[in-house]
């Protein structure tokens, strides 16, 4: 058994995650929109602009269907799961979300999603934003342009009616010094409040897209989260995901075994876990910007050789690791992922490859979201999952 990687370590390495990429461009406009525009001016404290009355959200959401996981007899192999996880969420002009949802329909898998609220919070609405201890409305995340948010409203309403998982990444993205590292159970409250307001009112922040349809889901789908930079005082931060009916925290390193649960805060903990990187001895976090560092010394642009290398690399990086915990502890693999371009969009392509063949290879691995994970997990007697977190974590 290898040595577990420090969080903190791991979190300094990850500090300069997610880059997010944006359409820009004009948003539409009509002389009644504008006219309406001009009636709509709010004397609100954060400064919004309020948009006629209408639904944001379906309070409560509509209801998702369940997956039927078999519970293991004892002694009985599990079913392999694999979750998706990707940080960020935000549709772009190119539609890498879509992309992402087609290829999870054709194999059936369900994805969770760790959405940031500022997805639907146009630059111009920014000061609507009041961030622990930093200036209201600065985030170290691009805010909207207003003309992506419809689509991404769209988007949004599609991952939820299909199955998916939408969990919280809160919002301002802030990493390293004065960070989320240093924030206080009543910092995360005030953000977790933020993420959810944005979210259950983003028709009022957004008078332009009158055309969105009325998301199927409020926030009280969210039931876990990953912090930014897999950063913050864990005590403090789980106080406060307790407090808010969180589930499960997914913003630890650890390896291929099987979660626990921390009694204190009855959460899951589903950390992200270090993979062998293909063709080396290394184990690394299985994110893919943690790949970026040790593949291209964190470096986003590269020669098409470059590019074409680190695809395959990642791609056998992933598969390696499932052959390995299907035939060894079948420890639920966890794979996370921002969906950026980096390195001419290598790691988008690597994980809809690893998503189809792994489904073409392995018939009987399901793709799961963390609530299914910890749904099984709940249903499973402590018998048999005491068992299973026993065994060692897989190295292979």
């Amino acid at each position: 058994m290898g040595k577990s990687i420090p969080w903190r370590t791991v979190a300094a390495i990850a500090a300069g995650v997610l880059v997010v990429t944006l359409s820009f461009q004009l948003p539409k406009g009509t002389e009644s929109n504008q006219e309406a525009g001009a009636q709509q001016v709010s004397s609100a404290s954060d400064g919004a602009v309020i948009a006629k009355a209408r639904d944001s959200v379906t309070t409560p959401p509509l209801e998702q269907s369940s997956v039927d996981i078999p519970i293991p007899a004892p002694g009985e192999k599990p079913k392999q799961l694999v979750v998706v996880s990707i940080d960020g969420g935000c549709e772009t002009s190119g539609g890498v979300m879509t992309d992402l949802l087609d290829v999870a329909q054709t194999i059936q898998a369900r994805i969770t999603f760790f959405i940031t609220g500022l997805c639907l919070l146009p630059d111009q609405q920014r000061n609507a934003y009041n961030p622990p201890n930093r200036p209201r409305g600065s985030s170290d995340l691009p805010f909207a342009d207003a003309s992506m948010v419809e689509r991404r409203v769209e988007v949004f309403d599609r991952m939820y009616r299909e199955g998916h998982e939408i969990a919280t990444h809160f919002l301002g993205h802030f990493c390293g010094p004065s960070g989320v590292g240093s924030w206080s159970s009543s910092d995360w409250d005030s953000e977790f409040a933020q993420s959810k307001k944005f979210i259950d009112n983003w028709a009022k922040y957004n008078p332009q897209a009158a055309e969105a349809p009325t998301l199927s889901f409020d926030s009280s789908v969210f039931k876990g989260g990953r912090t930014p930079c897999l950063e913050g005082d864990r005590p403090q931060m789980h106080r406060s995901f307790a407090d808010a009916g969180f589930r499960y925290e997914a913003s630890d390193p650890g390896s291929l075994k099987w979660p626990e649960k921390q009694a204190k805060n009855d959460l899951w903990l589903f950390p992200l876990p270090a993979i062998k990187l293909a063709g080396t001895e290394k184990w690394v976090l299985s994110m893919d910007y943690n790949l970026l560092v040790n593949q291209n010394n964190g470096e986003v642009n590269g020669s098409k050789e470059t590019c074409q290398r680190v695809e395959k690399q990642t791609y056998d990086t992933m598969m390696m690791a499932l052959e390995g915990v299907y035939d060894g502890n079948r420890a639920p693999l966890v794979i996370g992922s921002h969906l950026n371009n980096w390195l001419c969009g290598a790691y988008i392509k690597s994980l809809h490859q690893f998503m189809r063949d792994a489904a073409e290879k392995y018939p009987d691995v399901e793709f799961v979201s963390f609530q299914d994970l910890a749904d099984w997990l709940d249903e499973m007697p402590k018998s048999t999952l005491s068992a299973l977190q026993k065994l060692e974590p897989e190295r292979y």
